[in-house]
């Protein structure tokens, strides 16, 4: 008797939750930056039109309930976001004379709770994110 012969193909890895919500906050991330780009085509701190990032007035890092709030998320070059790290005031100053100062305060209290996100808000959000 012959012995069967194992396969060659190498079997694809099942993505864990944590994974695909990884994933999903990817794709969210990059939809909130397209849409920034089209609503803000040049970086709202300086003008430039080149490296376009979203960059957020409240870090994600910081905030998980504002992580994904389009308020919190506007064009900005790939300078003026990492100078955001050490000079938020730019950015902040640009939000409050356009969106004013009760609107920042807003953006801010609703920062201060955490959101533990569910991978079905998740979904729900890219696809209404990918509708904009």
């Amino acid at each position: 008797m012959k012995e069967s012969k194992k396969s060659t193909k190498r079997k694809k890895r099942q993505q864990t939750p944590n994974q695909y919500k990884t994933k999903l906050m990817g794709q969210i991330h990059g939809e909130m930056r397209r849409i920034a780009i089209t609503e803000h085509p040049s970086c709202v701190c300086c003008g430039s039109k080149e490296n376009l990032q979203g960059g957020h007035v409240i870090p994600k890092k910081i905030s998980s309930n504002v992580r994904f709030d389009l308020m919190n998320v506007f064009t900005q070059c790939r300078t003026c976001n990492y100078l955001h790290q050490f000079k938020p005031h730019l950015y902040i100053n640009w939000y409050i004379k356009t969106y004013g100062a009760e609107s920042y305060n807003e953006l801010v209290e609703k920062s201060k709770i955490t959101k533990s996100w569910k991978i079905f808000e998740l979904e729900e959000l890219l696809e209404r994110y990918k509708q904009l």
